[in-house]
């Protein structure tokens, strides 16, 4: 390569840096395309799956072949420790004693309070729907049947007779 005065090193890889700016084209139309596909999938799969139900970090839910797809409700969930309403603690299970009567009484609170709730919801509107008597239980595989017993007698109490247990479905 001959340089002659005006051809300097310097104003070659300037003009070079100047061709390369002026040759990237960002296609902003495919981008906003694929961000809309995205987000449409995204939305469509959230919809289509119901209620998302978390679970506590310390509950190992059982396993059933069971297909029914769960409906929106209030949750019971019952760790090693402490019973949940909706995720507040309500009564821990150090308190529940065998000699103790079937009735939960910070259970049976807690659940007259939602039941409450939920009929004066019903009752603003004709569309809004009010107090179903629906709940479902999240029990850690390995409580004792009898605190089971004991919640589900409780529901039944306050007006909760439709009783869902949730699982893990099996493979």
């Amino acid at each position: 390569m001959i340089l002659n005065s005006e051809d300097s090193l310097i104003n070659i890889v300037n003009r070079n840096r100047r061709n390369r700016r002026g040759m990237a084209v960002l296609q902003l139309t495919s981008m906003i395309d694929m961000f809309t596909i995205l987000l449409v999938f995204l939305l469509k799969s959230f919809s289509a799956e119901g209620q998302i139900m978390t679970i506590t970090r310390d509950l190992r839910l059982p396993e059933s072949t069971s297909r029914d797809v769960p409906r929106s409700m209030s949750v019971i969930s019952v760790t090693s420790e402490w019973i949940l309403v909706d995720g507040r603690s309500v009564v821990n299970l150090s308190a529940i004693t065998t000699d103790s009567p079937l009735m939960i009484n910070g259970l049976k609170e807690e659940l007259e309070r939602l039941r409450l709730l939920s009929e004066q919801i019903g009752n603003l509107s004709t569309n809004l729907q009010g107090f179903r008597g629906s709940i479902a239980i999240q029990g850690d595989r390995d409580i004792p049947f009898d605190i089971l017993k004991r919640i589900m007698f409780t529901c039944g109490q306050v007006g909760y007779n439709n009783i869902n247990l949730a699982v893990l479905e099996k493979e």
